[in-house]
Formats: structure tokens, C-alpha cells, sequence
């Protein structure tokens, strides 16, 4: 774990600045593990993209799952993957989606697309991966696309699973209610979009207030909370209401409603976040 000394002042810098010195701290403790484990050893390198702690390749492989268990993801799924990352979701998708089956990610990290590309790009050719300029405060500040404006790489209708994890935590409201209408227009009619937020509701927002949660959120705007108000970005809650309206807005349907994760007791499930699937209606 790093020392908390370490985050704070990693903190004080600017976003890319303090994203490279998370990661690269990051990588030197990840460096046992790499050593010992083969797998491990060939993880992409957060100094260049950070996605965060823990075994990168076990995540993918959970992540899988949950698209399986709870989105409905079968072998011959089309897959959209927004804010696809280093390959997190990539890698176990290759090998568990049939041949041509499809699949597309996306990312405003040039560097994390290349890496994709690398590790990935030769192994499947029915999976793409494309760099998107979108601006955002904490990721890509002088990127040339609003998010509010931003049209996904695929067709109309042409997506059976899209999927956002740890993406929508990172976003505006605004944001995310033109995402979500932006994967309502690419699912086909019973496709289904699992993304991940913080949601906040009144009981929690009292939890947080008793420092359950190892997340420093503060009020921000609108009922938002966020841990740096320098950077909203770097994470954001969002009001359970306002998200399951913008939900509703975008002409998605949610009947499991939210499955609470392990951030802020009491928890449905072992992610990290709070877990949506939404579903275009037939």
C-alpha cells in the first residue's frame, strides 16, 4: 500500500503529474509480483496509463464474469468497450469471444491505445482499438471533443454488450447522460450497457460523513461529491436519483436497479464501484 504521506503529496500535483508519480509507484510495487508471476510480468506499466492497483489481469478476468453473470455477454457478443484502457477488458475478451464476433475500444489515452495495439492488435483482427480526443479535466485536459459531443466509434444499432467500468466515476452528469444516450443509439434492441459510478444516497452520504469510506469526497455541486475540487474528475458521486433518471432519460431501461460495491458498506457485490446494467428495450 502506498504510504499515506506518499498520496498526499502526489496530490499536490498537476493531474498527468500526479497520474504518472501514482503509477509509477504503482509499478515498483507491483515489481515482486511481476518477478514471480509470468502473467504479471506482462502487464502494461501505469507510469504510462494508470488504471490503479491491484493484479490487472484478475480484474479483466472479474470484469468478464460480471458481463457474463449479470450483462448476458455470450461468445458471439459484439462488444463495446468505452474507456477501454490499457486492455483490461481486451485481453480476456480475445479469448473468450468467437472469431469475428466483434469488438471495439475506445480511449482518450493515446498511450493506453498503443499499448492495446501491441499486446493485442495481431492476436485478433476483428478487435479495434481507437484513440478518441476527448477533453477532460483530469485525463486529457486540451483534448479537441467535448464529452457532451463526442459520437462513439460504431453504427447505429450494431452493439450487442457495451460496457463502461470506471469510467462514469470520472464524469459529469452531463457527461454521462450524453453517454448514455450515445449507447442507447448503438445497443440493438435487448442489448445491454453495464457501467460502474458512485452513487450516493442519503444513507451513505451519513456513512461517509462517519469516514467509512476511504474516499475523501466532499460536497461539490448538484448533490455531487468529489475528492479534489481542483480536479472533479479525479472522482466523482453522483446522486443515485440523478443517475437512474439520466438513465431513464436516455430511453435505457434498469431492471436490477444499482448492486452497491465494496467502496462504502453495506455492499452487493465485491467491485469497486457501484454496478448498473442498462438495457435498450426490444
Amino acid at each position: 500500500m502506498v504510504p499515506r504521506f506518499l498520496r498526499h503529496a502526489a496530490g499536490l500535483l498537476p493531474p498527468p503529474a500526479r497520474r504518472a508519480a501514482s503509477g509509477a509507484m504503482l509499478d515498483l510495487l507491483s515489481l515482486p509480483a511481476r518477478m514471480t508471476s509470468l502473467e504479471r510480468r506482462g502487464e502494461p506499466w501505469q507510469a504510462l496509463h494508470n488504471v490503479g492497483g491491484g493484479d490487472f489481469a484478475q480484474a479483466g478476468r472479474d470484469n468478464l464474469r460480471l458481463l457474463i453473470d449479470r450483462a448476458g455477454l455470450e461468445p458471439s457478443s459484439r462488444v463495446l468497450d468505452i474507456g477501454c484502457g490499457a486492455g483490461r477488458m481486451a485481453a480476456p475478451l480475445a479469448d473468450w469471444l468467437d472469431p469475428g464476433a466483434g469488438y471495439v475500444g475506445f480511449d482518450l489515452s493515446a498511450s493506453a491505445i498503443a499499448a492495446c495495439r501491441r499486446r493485442l492488435g495481431t492476436k485478433r483482427d476483428d478487435f479495434t482499438f481507437l484513440h478518441a480526443d476527448i477533453r477532460n479535466r483530469e485525463y486529457r485536459a486540451r483534448g479537441s471533443i467535448l464529452e457532451t459531443a463526442f459520437r462513439f466509434p460504431v453504427e447505429d444499432a450494431s452493439i450487442d454488450i457495451a460496457l463502461a467500468t470506471s469510467v462514469f466515476s470520472h464524469m459529469t452528469l452531463e457527461s454521462i447522460a450524453h453517454y448514455l444516450g450515445e449507447a442507447r443509439r448503438v445497443l440493438r434492441p435487448g442489448g445491454r450497457f453495464l457501467f460502474t459510478a458512485y452513487a450516493l444516497t442519503p444513507d451513505r452520504i451519513a456513512a461517509l460523513g462517519r469516514s467509512e469510506c476511504q474516499l475523501p469526497f466532499k460536497p461539490w455541486r448538484g448533490g455531487a461529491m468529489v475528492i479534489d475540487a481542483k480536479s472533479p474528475e479525479r472522482a466523482i458521486a453522483h446522486p443515485l436519483p440523478d443517475l437512474l433518471a439520466a438513465v431513464a432519460a436516455a430511453g435505457l431501461d434498469l431492471p436490477g436497479g444499482a448492486a452497491f460495491g465494496c467502496w462504502l458498506p453495506p455492499s452487493a457485490y465485491a467491485g469497486g464501484q457501484d454496478l448498473f446494467v442498462a438495457v435498450r428495450p426490444g
